[in-house]
């Protein structure tokens, strides 16, 4: 690769600035250092940290853990399926990797945040003049870990440019995305002057790929930022309503209705009849540039003479007027207002199904109907802003080489822009894997017919309702469903495993049992590892004071990472203990991986809903089983036996003896005796046993 490499480039700086760092108390945690870092001024802190110079542990990183294993025949800069060639199985779909893949969710300035500084603060720029919040940079560090459990793919939550204006928290969401083609700069890491964030983004994409993990991103195709870069370009593109209305502006209730309706064919006339809709619609108004093209001409002119005028600023001062907060397709939702995201205009024209309700002069409105694109389409499709969004995609891949994407609310956009995102991105790269965010599993055959590859499905629901038996019945439902889903008892929109009942015990479980799903891909959030247990957002499954489950004295009590400065607790005790069973129980996947298909999967009935007995044929010579059994109650012990004589006749095998080759707790009593399999299973016990 030599020079052309990004991150040997970043690497050169490094080593060129290691003079920088002498001197600093710059601490990160002691779990970082993977690779043995060698630098004199190495000290172990009372507090789990390690004090290094920054420059040289980066650099070190590099040489240690990606310098070895690059090979000067391979642009690890492309998609990792043009790097490596791989093998197909007969039917396989392009981007079909992510079923036989585990996944490592993370939000890069979160997952390699530290208050290296010791301020009790987490600033972009610190005493030192260093990134205390995260960077591309400083997750190489996290890399040897993540390859270390075994993941072999990283899905990043949006890393493109995002919004502070009508921001939530500190840092703004990173679904207020202001500029698709741009990345946060706040990701930009301090360390390194002659390279851009561009550069940083391809070096941490190269080091992935040099590790065998592919990269997946976020993109927001339906919502932008209140304040996007677009406006300029294309006010039309919005919906707009008087600055002085935002506060009386919100989704409209309607009598009537049940919660969470949605707009449909047979009751949009009674939607628009109501009272409220019709009073809703009164507070749009057109784009400025319509409203007065002259001023709009002004406006652009000093913008481009210009270039650090809040554009936006502008046209909220000379025109009164601002972009309309998005908020929720369903009718009678509670959600207020999303205050700072709005959506796109994807049809320039109102949807046929509801145009005949409204008046010839009625401003470009938001509403229910409208938010639902791929149910009320326009005649008039605003084609210059799909093909830019159908762009995105290719954009990242041409520049950065990622190996695949989540579309955010791909549901609500018209089919022919859908289509459109997902075989552009299978033409530079046939095998790009794409996750529809269904949260519902009978989306399963829709998403497989737009070309998806997986949902997200509703584990992160059900698992923690073990004890109520939602997850046991859910996993005979996913294994007929035609596409997998996300095997995981949280998400990074969901209260922490270990903050629900059983703690770090049902994390513990969790992550076994997620390995050993029918038709399903373990997806771990970072965190998950070290036991943490702040939620990182209330979007689903909020639970009563689940911002505050940290103590009162921690700094990040009450702060959450999707709109907060926030860390990650790196320095929790017992987290070496979870780490080593996910590497284990990692391991034991990847050798039994060619077995854990459906038509192997053997259901097996283990009495009460919280105990769970699954079950793989193996076609080894003496290996004939492979079975996982959980006890998903926190409260009691349990004794359970199961008769093999059924299972030798489904299989047509007999069976000898059993081998446990993983428990949680310790606990090795599993055993055959008269022809059933007898395991104790201590509360929130998971065991692996290979029947031979």
């Amino acid at each position: 690769m030599g020079l052309d490499s990004a991150l040997i480039k970043v690497l050169h700086e490094l080593k060129l600035k290691i003079k920088h760092g002498e001197g600093m108390d710059y601490r990160i945690p002691a779990l970082w250092d993977t690779f043995s870092y060698s630098g004199e001024e190495k000290k172990q802190n009372e507090d789990g940290t390690i004090t290094v110079n920054p420059y040289r542990f980066f650099a070190e990183c590099i040489e240690k853990n990606f310098l070895p294993l690059m090979k000067d025949n391979n642009n690890y800069s492309l998609p990792l399926s043009k790097i490596k060639k791989e093998g197909h199985e007969k039917g396989y779909i392009g981007g079909d990797w992510i079923k036989k893949s585990n996944v490592y969710g993370m939000q890069i300035r979160t997952s390699s945040a530290w208050d290296h500084d010791g301020d009790r603060s987490l600033e972009v720029k610190n005493k030192f003049g260093l990134n205390d919040t995260g960077t591309f940079i400083k997750t190489l560090a996290l890399l040897p870990l993540i390859k270390r459990m075994g993941f072999k793919a990283i899905y990043m939550l949006p890393i493109t440019k995002n919004s502070t204006k009508y921001a939530k928290g500190e840092m703004g969401s990173p679904y207020a995305i202001k500029n698709f083609f741009e990345i946060d700069p706040v990701l930009k890491d301090n360390m390194l002057n002659t390279t851009t964030v561009d550069d940083e983004f391809k070096a941490f994409v190269e080091a992935c790929h040099i590790f065998g993990i592919r990269t997946m991103i976020d993109i927001i195709p339906r919502t932008s930022a209140r304040d996007s870069d677009l406006i300029l370009e294309h006010p039309d593109w919005f919906y707009w309503i008087r600055k002085k209305d935002l506060d009386k502006y919100h989704p409209p209730k309607i009598e009537g209705f049940e919660p969470f309706t949605k707009a449909e064919k047979d009751n949009i006339e009674k939607i628009y009849a109501a009272k409220e809709v019709k009073e809703h619609l009164k507070l749009f108004v057109p784009s400025p540039d319509k409203l007065d093209p002259a001023k709009w001409e002004s406006i652009k002119e000093r913008c481009k003479e210009n270039k650090n005028i809040d554009f936006f600023q502008l046209i909220e001062e000379e025109f009164g007027i601002t972009t309309a907060p998005a908020f929720s397709d369903c009718i009678n939702d509670p959600q207020p207002p999303w205050s700072d995201v709005t959506y796109l205009r994807l049809y320039l024209d109102n949807p046929i199904k509801s145009a005949k309700f409204v008046g010839k002069d009625q401003p470009p409105y938001i509403l229910f109907d409208i938010i639902r694109g791929n149910v009320f389409k326009g005649k008039i499709k605003n084609i210059e802003l799909w093909e830019k969004i159908s762009d995105i995609i290719p954009h990242y891949q041409r520049n950065f080489g990622i190996d695949g994407a989540r579309i955010d609310m791909g549901h609500a956009l018209p089919s022919e822009l859908e289509k459109m995102i997902i075989e552009k991105p299978r033409q530079f790269d046939k095998d790009f894997c794409f996750i529809a965010e269904e949260l519902n599993n009978k989306a399963d055959k829709k998403a497989k017919k737009a070309g998806y590859n997986m949902v997200i499905g509703e584990y992160w629901w059900t698992e923690p309702r073990i004890e109520e038996g939602h997850f046991k019945r859910m996993i005979y439902d996913v294994a007929k469903l035609k596409v997998p889903v996300f095997a995981a008892s949280e998400m990074p929109d969901t209260p922490r495993a270990a903050s629900r009942k059983g703690g770090r015990d049902f994390s513990k479980l969790s992550v076994v049992l997620n390995n050993f799903l029918p038709n399903a891909v373990p997806f771990v959030t970072s965190g998950m590892e070290i036991f943490e247990v702040q939620p990182m957002n209330l979007g689903l499954d909020p639970q009563p004071d689940g911002r505050y489950v940290l103590p009162k004295e921690d700094p990040f009590y009450g702060k959450l990472a999707f709109f907060d400065k926030y860390a990650l607790h790196w320095t929790n005790e017992g987290k070496e203990e979870m780490i080593d069973l996910i590497e284990g129980v990692n391991k034991i996947r990847e050798k039994y991986l060619k077995y854990l298909k459906v038509e192997n999967f053997i259901k097996i009935n283990s009495g009460d809903d919280s105990t769970i007995v699954l079950a793989y044929k193996l076609d080894g010579k003496n290996e004939k089983l492979l079975l996982i059994a959980a006890n998903g109650d926190f409260d009691r012990d349990v004794n359970l036996k199961v008769r093999l004589s059924n299972i030798e006749k489904k299989i047509g095998e007999k069976f000898k003896d059993a081998k446990l080759i993983l428990s949680i707790k310790d606990d090795d009593n599993a055993y055959i005796k008269n022809n059933n399999l007898e395991i104790s299973l201590p509360k929130g016990d998971v065991k692996v046993i290979i029947i031979r």
